[in-house]
């Protein structure tokens, strides 16, 4: 039998799944409360249990995502063994979590800026704080032995990720016809190339 936590955790992410579908479909102002309680089949009361408001569970669905992401990333990064392999696992987890999730990186990507707005509590700050301060950890080091090419620190990742970033939006659009995957390979090369010392 499952227990009060684990159901109570089921029900709210059906409830975050159902809003990425209302949220995706209609966007954040034009879905309603109405909607992703038929759709997740939860009751108002447990809507506002769960989050409060619409406003909330936008704000939840753009936290969740990128913590799933980091997650994945983190765990990934710690099984590495190179700086090139590091580099080239931080590609790969990104085009994978987007391909994986394609509905909730549209949300991300697309929603970043009305999420920011709501944000109040500043979660998404907060979760952004964390996770640049593991990559500042795990890169730090391979900076001072060199086995990085030193540069400002908010430019790695614009590198790194960038380009996959750019191909991921026109994917994500429908403007790229091949599958995000099929460009792991070179969007991980061209990441090393650019960060390889020397």
């Amino acid at each position: 039998m499952r227990k009060p936590q684990d159901r109570s955790e089921g029900r709210r992410r059906e409830i975050l799944m159902a809003a990425l579908a209302c949220f995706c479909e209609q966007g954040i102002a034009g879905a309603t409360i109405e909607m992703i309680k038929v759709r997740s089949g939860a009751s108002v009361g447990s809507l506002y249990h769960h989050f409060g408001n619409k406003e909330q569970i936008a704000v939840a669905l753009y936290t969740e995502g990128m913590r799933d992401h980091y997650t994945k990333l983190r765990d990934a990064l710690a099984k590495t063994d190179s700086a090139e392999e590091g580099v080239k696992t931080i590609v790969a987890t990104f085009i994978n979590w987007i391909a994986d999730n394609p509905e909730w990186a549209r949300f991300v990507f697309y929603s970043r800026s009305q999420v920011a707005q709501i944000d109040k509590d500043e979660a998404i700050k907060q979760d952004n704080r964390e996770h640049w301060g593991m990559l500042k950890e795990w890169f730090a080091p391979l900076v001072a032995n060199e086995t990085i090419k030193r540069l400002p620190s908010e430019c790695y990742s614009s590198i790194i990720i960038g380009p996959a970033q750019d191909y991921a939006r026109r994917w994500l659009s429908g403007r790229a016809s091949r599958d995000i995957r099929d460009y792991i390979g070179l969007f991980s090369d061209a990441a090393w190339l650019a960060l390889k010392p020397g």
